[in-house]
């Protein structure tokens, strides 16, 4: 029978695989670089980079020299994903005693994984596992292959898994240091063996997870036995052979107290059994096949150590590559602040540096540079475009600005360009300008010759683009023919940073932390009737303004970048923000088609419901009066039928506000029911059926959003011009509207939405048993809460009580009041606050969480999401009550939507490659809230609902392991109305 073939990739007999703990390598590199001069730990911005410098060169000695006389075939940088793993949940102390890392090893975190990446290898982790975990798969799996192992790590909790073929490498203390380093204070390399783990333990590998289980491990907080050290726990494992063993027959032990602290602790050895027993079945998203070396590509590790400052490191690759490193340019993405030569002395200086404390000195430097308007260039000549584009490769970075000639990127076209390469070192090209200024030698560049040049620029990786409106540039940029990478938005950065804290525009930016005042368009085009377009302004205008805004993106950037480092929030900037903003792009590209007939004949049914209504309402009245105006309506209720309950406004008037019509109407009276019908359609006209067909494209027939990433304290979208995320659905002339949006011939609308998503990050972050139980059995929620409040079953339920328990579910998420709840359910306000008290005794972890992030944003003025996002409430130490309450229901909230909102900014992120590798044409539409529209071929729609649903079910991982499951209810139809 012949050998089955081994799969491509896979190790097997003579190869060697290499699994690196780069957990415990980031902090070995850390302490390293404190015993250094150190000059060689920061950058010259004052960046920490001394641990990423040890850490690239261990990885390159791996990767060039092996370690051990042995050279990997295989090799895998592992690292931890969080702190909390599946051990904190059987010991929620586990590792509770280990102190915060050091403030200027933290911005080197994610610097780590990113040289792991420009090595050309994968930063391998998994939220829920350690490192060890991982290793410990790895190393089973490798070594049942036949291949042999080296787990370069010095922790012992990895000598458990040591055998024939499995082995550890000690790197040492030292750099290069080899045998005999010990006589100097720093211990030597070293392998470790079955033979080194017998010498440390007193036992073979396979008996130092009983040894460890009675010792416990005071640095992870395992408890073990107290009084049993490693030696006696040795002995008494030899002694009785295992663990299981020992306990059983304790007592038999001679010595008192080593024997009744057996007995009294055993359940506490077998806890700490579990702890220490590394997981060797973990379900790893990279297989082994994956781990090959391969020739390695040097020109990103170059880019990555010109970045990084690290001269050494960059001669030595480019010598032992053979690769002239004057023509690589830095990496972009990790530019963060001037060249050395350049920097401020504010920041150059020797003096402590922390993430915060340098984003307050370079805020300082940068407000210090002035401003000079007078300096900025037009460029009319290919020359001299390309002589700046040049300076902008070797800095690796540019700051753009599109202006358009009259409008939006999609109707319009580009008026020209604005581009900085450093303080007061910006310029603007024009491309169609009208000749306004006489005098002028010309009025633009032609674009056949500067788009060439530009493409390139915009195009090249090395270059980082940065612009104060990055999404309308991209999408400007892109009906041009042109894809811009990579980017960043300074409103991302500042947004990331400090959600909640204030407006995010680029003026504002400039102002509060420039301490510049920027010219404003209507400075530049005049306002109302004079108002003239970009495209007419004279040269020297739009020179002066755009060229501005690209100074100051470029300007901004670098503190920007720095802010977020202070703030620990780096990782949400990189992945929720700055990749969905060219999905946003696509998606206001594509639009969305909107039968015009569709919507005129609905006009025209609400315009004849408005006027049957009009008349109720004065036959209701006793008169006819105009029903829009306040004053008129408040004499009618209040004045002339003596309604009750009615409210004057601080001028004295009666208030004739939704809630007051609510009032009246649940109290049974006739006009406020028709005035609240008059209402909603005379909104639904004037903001859909009528005004949408003035939003439709004359060139696409499509309908073209923009969608707002920074708007929400929690990171939820907003739509404008026109906002189709607040289309009615819980009315039947609401739901109508949605029969509009509709299909292109030949395909379909796919609808994908969210089943209950904010109910379910409550039941994962409150912890609530009962809520996570009911769905994974996927029952109805809404029913489940009203059994569990009322002690009615759920069979047969009275649909009024599932519909109370609906409204107090979504209600305790935004923190409704009984007074709201009351309203809500025209019930007394009473019988509300029992519901909710109920409420809370039937689910205590609620209250403990709404209390818990009550105290946490009084302390630290901002709550976190899932995934990292701070939601900042500044005003939270008002000495208003009321407002004080309404932040803290919103600080109560936020974790919540904010964690569902960055679920499907991730899952946007993830569907748009997930459809191109299956060759599918689906692109997506819409985002409104919870749901995701997309138009599909009909030949396809099929297959692209199973991704799009696999895709947003899955959003979460594996930055964050839910305990309840997603669910995702995706269907296609001819409309939008349709697919629901």
């Amino acid at each position: 029978m012949a050998a089955a073939k081994k799969a491509p990739g896979m190790p097997g007999k003579g190869d060697t695989v290499f699994l690196v703990d780069g957990s415990s390598f980031v902090f070995r590199a850390y302490f390293q670089s404190m015993n250094q001069d150190r000059k060689y730990n920061y950058r010259a911005d004052g960046l920490p980079t001394g641990a990423v410098r040890l850490f690239c060169n261990k990885m390159y000695q791996f990767i060039r020299d092996g370690a051990a006389d042995l050279k990997p075939t295989h090799i895998a940088i592992i690292f931890d994903k969080s702190e909390n793993t599946f051990r904190n949940e059987l010991y929620p102390e586990y590792k509770a005693n280990r102190s915060a890392p050091p403030d200027d090893l933290i911005p080197q975190f994610p610097l780590m994984r990113a040289a792991v990446e420009a090595f050309g290898l994968i930063p391998i982790e998994k939220a829920g596992f350690e490192a060890d975990d991982i290793i410990a798969t790895y190393a089973r799996q490798a070594a049942a292959k036949g291949a042999d192992v080296v787990i370069v790590s010095a922790d012992k909790d990895l000598m458990q898994l040591v055998d024939e073929r499995i082995s550890m490498f000690d790197p040492a203390s030292g750099e290069g240091r080899k045998a005999g380093a010990s006589k100097m204070g720093v211990r030597a390399e070293r392998r470790i063996g079955v033979d080194e783990v017998v010498e440390y333990f007193g036992v073979a590998p396979d008996k130092v997870v009983d040894v460890q289980s009675l010792i416990g491990d005071a640095t992870d907080n395992v408890p073990g036995v107290p009084g049993i050290g490693k030696k006696t726990a040795a002995q008494l494992i030899d002694e009785f052979g295992d663990l299981d063993t020992l306990l059983a027959e304790a007592s038999t032990i001679k010595q008192n107290k080593r024997r009744e602290n057996l007995i009294e602790f055993a359940d506490q050895a077998r806890l700490s059994r579990k702890l220490v027993t590394l997981d060797d079945k973990v379900d790893v998203e990279h297989p082994l096949s994956s781990l090959t070396m391969k020739a390695m590509d040097a020109t990103p590790l170059v880019a990555f150590f010109k970045a990084m400052d690290f001269s050494t490191l960059t001669r030595r690759i480019a010598e032992d590559y053979e690769i002239d490193h004057a023509k690589v340019a830095p990496d972009a993405r990790y530019l963060a602040g001037p060249a050395e030569e350049d920097a401020p002395a504010e920041i150059a200086d020797d003096s402590p540096k922390t993430p915060e404390t340098l984003a307050a000195r370079m805020e300082a430097a940068l407000r210090d540079a002035s401003f000079d308007l007078d300096a900025y260039e037009t460029i009319t000549d290919p020359e001299t475009l390309a002589e700046w584009l040049a300076v902008a490769a070797e800095t690796g970075q540019l700051g753009i600005a599109v202006r358009m000639v009259d409008g939006a990127p999609m109707v319009s076209e580009i008026a020209g360009i604005a581009i900085a390469i450093g303080p007061n070192k910006a310029a603007y090209v024009p491309l169609k300008h009208a000749m306004r200024d006489l005098m002028a030698e010309s009025n633009g560049m032609p674009p056949e010759e500067a788009l060439p040049l530009l493409t390139a620029a915009l195009k090249a990786p090395g270059i980082a683009k940065i612009s104060g409106g990055m999404k309308r540039d991209f999408l400007a940029l892109q009906q041009a023919g042109i894809e811009v990478t990579p980017l960043d938005d300074t409103g991302l950065l500042s947004y990331a940073a400090e959600a909640g804290a204030g407006p995010h525009d680029l003026a504002t930016l400039s102002k509060r932390y420039l301490g510049h005042t920027p010219i404003e368009d209507r400075d530049v085009m005049g306002t109302g009737k004079s108002r003239v377009p970009f495209g007419d302004v004279s040269l020297d205008a739009a020179t002066r303004h755009a060229a501005e805004e690209a100074d100051i993106a470029l300007r901004l950037a670098p503190l920007l970048r720095q802010r977020l480092v202070a703030s620990n929030v780096t990782t949400v900037y990189q992945t929720l923000e700055r990749p969905l903003l060219p999905v946003l792009a696509r998606m206001e590209a594509a639009g969305i088609l909107v039968d015009r007939n569709v919507l005129s004949r609905m006009s025209s049914d609400f315009a004849q419901t408005l006027a049957r209504i009009e008349v109720e309402i004065y036959e209701l009245a006793g008169e006819r009066f105009n029903i829009g105006s306040t004053k008129q309506l408040s004499e009618i209720l209040f004045d002339k039928l003596g309604y009750p309950g009615g409210k004057k406004t601080k001028k004295g008037a009666w208030s004739t506000g939704a809630q007051v019509l609510d009032e009246l109407a649940a109290e049974g009276f006739p006009l406020p029911v028709k005035l609240l019908e008059w209402r909603q359609l005379t909104k639904l006209m004037n903001t859909y059926t009528d005004a949408l067909q003035e939003d439709i494209n004359a060139e696409t027939g499509r309908v073209h959003t923009t969608f707002s990433m920074a708007a929400t304290t929690t990171g939820r979208l907003s739509s404008t011009d026109p906002n189709l995320q607040n289309i009615p659905i819980r009315t039947e002339e609401g739901r109508k509207i949605r029969t509009a949006f509709v299909a292109a011939p030949g395909t379909k609308l796919i609808a994908a939405d969210y089943g209950q998503i904010e109910l379910r990050v409550l039941a994962h972050m409150a912890d609530i048993p009962q809520l996570r139980q009911a769905f994974a059995d996927g029952l109805d929620i809404h029913a489940m809460t009203a059994s569990e409040m009322f002690g009615v079953p759920v069979k047969g339920m009275d649909p009024s009580v599932r519909r109370r328990a609906k409204a107090i579910n979504f209600g305790i998420i935004y923190g409704i009041s009984a007074f709201g709840l009351a309203n809500q359910l025209a019930i007394p306000r009473e019988e509300a606050s029992a519901y909710i008290k109920r409420y809370f005794e039937r689910f205590p972890g609620i209250r403990d969480y709404m209390d818990a992030m009550k105290n946490f944003v009084r302390e630290h003025g901002y709550v976190t999401t899932l995934f990292g996002r701070r939601a900042h409430y500044p005003e939270i130490g008002t000495s208003n009550p009321s407002l004080r309450a309404f932040y803290e229901r919103a600080a109560i909230n936020a974790p919540i939507q904010g964690s569902a909102a960055d679920i499907i900014r991730r899952a946007m992120v993830r569907i748009e490659p997930a459809l191109a590798e299956a060759g599918l044409s689906t692109r997506m539409l819409l985002q409104v809230h919870d749901e995701l529209l997309f138009e599909a071929p009909e030949s396809e729609t099929d297959k692209a609902i199973d991704i799009i649903r696999s895709v947003m079910v899955g959003a979460a991982a594996p930055a964050v392991q839910l305990a309840v499951p997603l669910e995702v209810d995706a269907r296609a139809g001819k409309s939008w109305a349709e697919a629901h």
